[in-house]
């Protein structure tokens, strides 16, 4: 079995590879759609996974680079959508392209008026920027229970772009994992 890995960071409009050994600055990628219509990072790095260990130190790595600020809620608020990719090829069956792949987001937090009245210009594009994201995915996930498949309703956000094969692919399943504040003004 082959595992490697991808991590990008979604900043508005921009998609920042966070694994790109190249340069001390993350490398800005644009989303490319293939033939078979998924939609992927390019050029982005793939590094090799030989252990469990080196996967939560990649993890680590690309996560302490993503673009944070201090909020009205938050210290240290993700600016940003995170993105990363595990793929794992069969040794047999990878002359076949046969992949299977884990996807794991790390979605911003939506920025409320009142938390953000308080914040510069660019935060708040920033966070306008963010709830656009997750307005697009919101939308996205409500048209797939209704059974609805426009292929135009994706090019919403780059968030929504680059997580089409994931909703797109039949075999496909989702897990989402919340962390929800218990107090009542977030309600």
């Amino acid at each position: 079995v082959q595992i490697s890995m991808s991590f990008v960071e979604l900043a508005g409009d921009r998609c920042r590879d966070m694994l790109n050994p190249n340069q001390s600055a993350c490398r800005e990628v644009k989303l490319c759609t293939g033939r078979n219509g998924e939609v992927h990072p390019v050029p982005v790095t793939e590094v090799p996974i030989r252990s469990p260990e080196a996967l939560v130190t990649y993890i680590d790595h690309a996560t302490s680079l993503r673009a944070t600020s201090a909020t009205a809620v938050h210290d240290a608020s993700s600016r940003s959508h995170a993105v990363c990719r595990v793929y794992i090829n069969r040794a047999s069956s990878a002359q076949h392209g046969i992949e299977g792949t884990l996807t794991m987001v790390d979605l911003a937090g939506s920025e409320q008026k009142g938390d953000s009245m308080y914040h510069d210009a660019e935060r708040r594009k920033e966070g306008a920027q963010s709830n656009s994201g997750l307005m697009a995915l919101k939308t996205v996930v409500r048209e797939r229970v209704r059974g609805t498949d426009k292929s135009a309703m994706y090019r919403n956000a780059k968030l929504t772009q680059l997580l089409k094969t994931s909703f797109c692919i039949k075999e496909a399943r989702t897990v989402v994992i919340a962390t929800v504040s218990p107090s009542s003004k977030d309600t």
